[in-house]
């Protein structure tokens, strides 16, 4: 099919999809690539949005070390994305997981193949320097095999330290239930550096681990660890806890919260029509992309990638683009109203500007000489997709909150108070600027309210709060202090006396 009439095909498949019904900017795909994404949703009734970004994922775990992306100044990163996929029972978002990452967990399978073999080998070879007498035994030491992996899944940190060390090019951990992930750090007692890792190679920050076990300490300079995981929609409010939220490591995730959630029926194929090999067709784009070299220098075990920089009109709208925030953090004098969210969007948009750049030279659309402005015009509406899509979740938190009773953040402000004061309260409970807006005006417009706009930026509670909600929800370290002032919430003065330390 020529590159035109494929083009409006896709046209076509778009408008009958009802893709313009949702946010996702699906033209900004190269067209073989929306091909593969059209069959897939047509043969196997995958869900676009969870197919799109489950090929980001795939596409940067590919790259993984291989190439690189400058930034600015010396600031090199490695294409490694953290997503998540949210949605309720049934709407699919395992099937195209497995599918879709199948070319990588095949090669996967050639290499323990591989591994078996040569470890078939060197314990024969043990063997035989152990029965071995006389001067013409073996004298120097063989090495054990190692078994060279990408896609993981449920692991300690110490495990998935040892399988990136055998495998600098980078892993992927495909975690069908992210929330299982993030428990597994309680499971293994105090001593569980998983979250700790996972910020610290998303930063590019050597991994070390010192274990008794190892005879020498592992060392990963240039970690490159992709991550992406299911969620269903009721667990939300357990992964958006104060506790991940605090460290910043939701900050760094790409959320895929479909905006047509319709469960797809089965619709009976033709068995007489010619059925495309999908499979193949993806296949042949990722392995293109997995036979990318990726130089390691034995000495140190370090990687040497290839790096691309953008070219002039695509480094200064990347750069104009990320002024803009800056301009509006300079603008906001208190600290408790910066959205540190937004401060991070830039490593997400480089990495997925690079992640383009390579899909569209794997597809036969574009080069691998630098990062062009269409790529990074692309990474940048990807962006505005996915933070889209996390207001809503955010909504949907607050929302259910509100709905449940459970809205401490209401408690802690006094019976007249200023939006300032709301989102100060909430911005240490973990809310976004959206969200306590959101709540202040749904709040408002209940069937029968709980707090009255008096004026501009000033509220005040119809009904009485929820009085019970301990104030020492891990806002002040006076955790102590504010429990003995708190404890007893019908006593006003002391509830008042509780606002007053939070807000203050």
């Amino acid at each position: 099919m020529s590159e035109m009439l494929l083009k409006i095909t896709n046209m076509v498949r778009a408008e009958a999809d009802h893709v313009s019904k949702t946010s996702l900017p699906l033209e900004v795909f190269p067209q073989q690539i929306q091909n593969i994404i059209f069959l897939l949703a047509h043969y196997e009734n995958f869900n676009i949005e969870y197919v799109v970004a489950i090929i980001l994922s795939v596409i940067a775990t590919a790259i993984g070390n291989a190439c690189h992306i400058l930034v600015k100044g010396s600031w090199e990163i490695s294409p490694s994305i953290y997503m998540m996929l949210i949605g309720r029972p049934g709407l699919g978002k395992t099937p195209p997981l497995n599918f879709l990452y199948k070319p990588i967990r095949e090669r996967d399978r050639v290499n323990y193949q591989k591994y078996k073999e040569e470890y078939d080998t060197y314990r024969k070879e043990l063997a035989e320097r152990r029965n071995c007498k006389g001067e013409d035994c073996y004298s120097e030491m063989i090495d054990e095999p190692n078994l060279i992996t990408t896609v993981v899944s449920d692991l300690t940190p110490e495990a998935m330290m040892r399988v990136h060390y055998n495998n600098p090019r980078g892993i992927v951990i495909v975690a069908d239930e992210i929330l299982a992930l993030f428990n597994s750090v309680k499971r293994y007692s105090n001593k569980n550096n998983l979250i700790e890792d996972l910020l610290s190679a998303y930063s590019g920050q050597t991994l070390k681990t010192i274990r008794k076990s190892e005879s020498i300490p592992i060392l990963i300079n240039n970690p490159c660890i992709n991550l992406i995981g299911s969620l269903q929609t009721d667990l939300l409010s357990e992964v958006f806890c104060k506790s991940y939220k605090g460290n910043g490591l939701l900050d760094r995730f790409l959320f895929v919260y479909p905006e047509n959630r319709m469960i797809s029926k089965w619709v009976r194929s033709n068995h007489e029509e010619t059925r495309p090999d999908i499979q193949s067709m993806w296949a042949t784009i990722v392995n293109r992309i997995m036979d990318l070299p990726c130089p390691i220098d034995n000495t140190d075990h370090s990687i040497k990638p290839n790096v691309l920089r953008m070219n002039d009109e695509a480094e200064k709208y990347f750069f104009d683009w990320h002024n803009r925030f800056v301009d509006e953090a300079n603008s906001i004098q208190d600290d408790l109203m910066m959205d540190s969210r937004r401060m991070k969007l830039d490593g997400n948009a480089a990495r997925l500007a690079l992640v383009f750049q390579i899909m569209k030279w794997a597809a036969g659309e574009g080069n691998m000489l630098c990062v062009d402005l269409d790529s990074v015009k692309s990474a940048i509406r990807m962006i505005d997709y996915y933070e889209n899509t996390y207001q809503r979740i955010q909504d949907i938190i607050v929302s259910g909150n509100l709905e449940t009773g459970t809205d401490d953040w209401l408690a802690y402000l006094n019976h007249q108070f200023t939006s300032k004061e709301a989102l100060e309260i909430g911005k240490r409970m973990g809310m976004s600027r959206r969200s306590v807006y959101y709540a202040l005006d749904n709040l408002c417009s209940l069937q029968h309210p709980v707090i009255i706009k008096v004026r501009h930026g000033v509220y005040e509670k119809k009904e009485p709060a929820n009085t019970n909600a301990l104030c020492t929800f891990a806002l002040s370290d006076k955790s102590a202090d504010q429990e003995s002032i708190c404890g007893s919430s019908d006593d006003s003065a002391k509830s008042a006396k509780c606002n007053q330390q939070i807000i203050g």
